[in-house]
């Protein structure tokens, strides 16, 4: 007989569907709109923690209060279908199919969508392997290296403030080169109160319980502006540096806009500001100047908007450069560091021994069994839906194995930097493949989905058991709502994307969907080597320039750690940073400014830097959390906006699928959707 545990509750996984879904409303909008996404952890125990105990008639049953193991199981749950967009590549490869070119991709490529049976099929081959892979990694990543995972220690610590609790005390833990700041080794409590840290956790759980009204007024705030925005679009594309230029065409022309919207405000909050600092510094740099160097210098054709042919095309090619070249740079270096961790005697890891009784672990046969049918079924649909376009039934069979060994890396980067390198495996993936099937677009195309599909979820849900093991939820629960929320994430996507589809051109002017153009143009490049003017020279700079800070950064990083390992008194040149040390760690992170530089817009990049500088001020001059945690108030605000605005994005394409337009087109002179 199957044995649940107890906090796999039907609470719990209504709870991770209500606001998984409300999540992957929200990063399909924001992916087909900028290219980001979020897992939203924090944000999901944090709202489904509010949902519960908003609506205690129908989620709480007979009383019995919402436990920090339920919580942990309904984020997973949430996180599992929330991500689906990505994990189904519908923020990038989907869209991608719509702009295949006979004349530059093969005779017998041409571009086409999916139907709604098509695409069902397509998410339902992408959603579940990851899983699988990410079970058996926990034992050894969690309980053996007891890597740091730190997104998931913080929403352990987000869980415990919540209910009142402490989380699991842990030994030493290895690879924790980057942590959230204030999630020191001395914070792993035992998740029974201590009497003296009560008063403390008491306060931010006094925070927590005062900030829920405030997330239903920015959820609010956000959800009405975006609706008003849909009827007047000028309120989303103010043309405020018109004045700035001559010909007042800096928003036509070269696509300097502000849009003052509540939700990338909050993701800036999220991101924190020294990833948004950077990402301006991309847009200031991408669309200031290597734009109309571009255009002026006679590199490109046609107007400098144009996505095909224009400097806005021309500058995705130095930007593919830097998040391929930080991203490989970065994986290379962690994984440096972390063979050189383990020569050291002083950082052997520890025997653990598994604290679960195994009717609360997932059984391996489980996990082996699941993946067995996930990569038949795979191999089986994708073999269905590309066999006309002469797509071999090995690949996909290839590319679960390489997203099987890159999904291992991507937990191993995750766990130490809290940063998942799909991004450079999904480009290690599509030179394999160009390797194994010279020429083939659309092989090269699903081998780099089914890899990023694979070691995004592993890593992702990672993080899930890393805050299931600080709150005591079972592996097993998690495992089980890992599976609803695939589930149910392959239905919801497809019906969320086929709406869009249905009201706006994928990718178009209103949903450009930037990562699209990404993936297809390093698939062209490896493929046939075809690059604009002068576009290989700067790809070679930035590449080179972006590849070396990232070397400088992780020798920093190393000396830093280095020294904190340093017994008390120790003296020496190695003691003290160094000014280059500084300089290193105050270089820009490379992903974030190469979105800022090619895949977004300025105006992306400019609400966000808001919101950036609001959490710098909000933590400068906040009271330091007991629990290691930003201030409650931020996460509020930050997850009702984000929220609010994916809320709204779907009720607008339900007023445009009613054949409801914008009122006035006043005052757009660029970026306005809606036709205007």
């Amino acid at each position: 007989m199957l044995a649940v545990p107890d906090d796999f509750t039907l609470r719990a996984v209504v709870g991770g569907v209500a606001v998984g879904s409300l999540l992957c409303a929200s990063n399909l909008y924001f992916g087909l709109q900028s290219a980001w996404i979020t897992m939203a952890s924090l944000q999901s125990a944090l709202v489904g923690y509010g949902l519960v105990r908003a609506l205690p008639n129908v989620l709480n049953f007979a009383g019995v209060p919402f436990t920090p193991q339920e919580n942990a199981v309904l984020q997973a749950t949430a996180v599992s279908l929330g991500s689906m967009p990505l994990t189904a590549g519908l923020i990038g490869i989907v869209p991608a199919f719509n702009l295949l070119r006979p004349e530059k991709d093969g005779a017998n490529v041409e571009a086409f969508s999916f139907g709604w049976v098509g695409l069902l099929l397509w998410c339902a081959s992408m959603a579940f392997f990851g899983i699988f892979f990410a079970s058996p990694m926990r034992s050894p990543m969690i309980l053996r290296e007891k890597l740091r995972f730190p997104s998931g220690s913080a929403t352990a610590q987000l869980i415990a403030v919540l209910h009142g609790t402490t989380v699991r005390k842990e030994g030493k833990q290895l690879d924790s080169s980057t942590q959230p700041e204030g999630l020191d080794d001395e914070e792993r409590r035992p998740l029974l109160p201590n009497p003296t840290d009560a008063p403390r956790l008491d306060s931010d759980r006094i925070d927590a319980e005062r900030g829920m009204p405030a997330l239903v007024y920015s959820f609010a705030a956000s959800a009405t502006t975006t609706v008003a925005a849909f009827f007047l679009p000028v309120i989303y594309a103010v043309p405020i540096f018109d004045p700035l230029l001559p010909r007042r065409d800096a928003a036509a022309r070269w696509g300097w806009w502000f849009t003052p919207s509540l939700s990338y405000i909050g993701q800036g909050i999220i991101m924190g500001p020294q990833t948004t600092t950077s990402m301006f510094l991309g847009a200031l740099v991408g669309w200031a100047i290597l734009s109309p160097l571009a255009h002026h210098m006679g590199w490109t054709n046609g107007v400098p908007m144009d996505a095909e042919e224009g400097s806005r095309a021309w500058i995705l090619w130095p930007c593919l450069a830097i998040m391929t070249s930080e991203s490989i740079v970065g994986l290379l270096t962690l994984l440096a560091q972390q063979h050189s961790a383990r020569q050291s005697p002083s950082s052997t890891a520890e025997e653990a021994e598994e604290e679960e009784p195994p009717e609360r672990l997932t059984p391996t046969s489980w996990a082996l069994g699941g993946l067995v049918l996930a990569t038949g079924a795979s191999v089986g649909i994708l073999a269905v839906l590309f066999g006309e376009q002469h797509v071999q039934f090995w690949v996909p069979l290839v590319g679960v194995v390489l997203a099987g060994i890159l999904s291992i890396l991507a937990v191993r980067a995750l766990g130490a930097t809290d940063l998942n390198p799909v991004n450079a495996l999904g480009k290690l993936s599509q030179l394999a493949f160009a390797f194994l099937q010279p020429g083939g677009i659309l092989a090269n195309m699903i081998g780099g989905a089914l890899s990023e599909a694979g070691a995004m979820q592993a890593g992702e849900l990672m993080q899930d058991y890393k805050t299931g093991h600080l709150v005591h939820a079972s592996p097993r629960g998690q495992f089980l709502g890992q599976m609803a929320g695939s589930a149910a994430g392959v239905v919801v996507s497809t019906v969320t994307y086929k709406l869009y589809e249905r009201s706006y051109r994928l990718p178009g002017p209103e949903m450009p969907a930037p990562a699209a153009r990404l993936w297809l143009n390093f698939a062209r490049l490896v493929n046939n080597g075809a690059l604009p003017r002068r576009s290989a020279e700067a790809m070679a700079v930035s590449a080179i320039l972006f590849g070396l800070s990232t070397l400088a950064k992780g020798a920093a990083q190393s000396r830093i750690e280095a020294r904190k390992r340093l017994r008390p008194g120790a003296q020496g040149v190695h003691t003290k940073q160094q000014l280059w040390e500084s300089i290193a760690l105050g270089f820009p992170n490379g992903i974030a400014f190469a979105v800022g530089l090619g895949l977004n817009t300025p105006n992306y990049s400019l609400a966000r830097l808001i919101g950036g500088v609001v959490s710098w001020y909000a933590q400068r001059n906040s009271r330091a959390s007991p629990s290691g945690l930003p201030p409650v108030g931020l996460l509020v605000l930050s997850a009702g906006f984000v929220l609010g605005e994916g809320f709204a994005s779907i009720a607008t394409l339900l007023l445009k699928e009613a054949g409801l337009g914008p009122i006035s087109c006043a005052g757009c002179r660029g970026g306005c959707g809606g036709g205007c």
